[in-house]
């Protein structure tokens, strides 16, 4: 399979200028890049190593499904996260550490963008990035 490019269809943040910084900033680095929402999700880029995992775009959409089984929850969490902490501020983004992969999930009212780098990309650079597009748009 080819990589995957796709242009955003959610409203809520600029994902497009989102996935341009990220790529800037981490170029190959970036494996995958999708927004969602609690119903749906669309995968706006995969990398050609990422997409040559899978033999047709039915196995990318049967894990994407997966993920987003449980990745619309975030919204969920994050009210609980911020009932518990409340006293720290808003909950902005969840993140999970693999061996070959992290992922970062950033969080609005309804829509999340899904963020997955390889382990050596500079983490701190991607998160100011992201805070940067998002909070020019508040």
């Amino acid at each position: 399979m080819a990589a995957i490019e796709n242009a955003s269809s959610f409203d809520e943040f600029d994902a497009d200028r989102v996935l341009e910084s990220i790529r800037a900033i981490c170029g190959e680095q970036v494996l995958s890049f999708a927004e969602y929402d609690a119903q749906t999700y669309n995968i706006m880029y995969m990398s050609d190593g990422m997409a040559a995992q899978f033999d047709d775009r039915g196995e990318i959409e049967d894990l994407s499904d997966r993920i987003h089984s449980d990745y619309r929850l975030d919204f969920t969490e994050r009210d609980m996260y911020e009932d518990v902490y409340g006293e720290l501020g808003e909950v902005r983004a969840f993140s999970v550490f693999f061996d070959r992969s992290a992922i970062f999930r950033f969080v609005g009212d309804r829509t999340g963008l899904y963020v997955s780098l390889h382990p050596d990309a500079p983490f701190n650079r991607v998160i100011e990035a992201v805070y940067d597009v998002i909070g020019a748009e508040s």
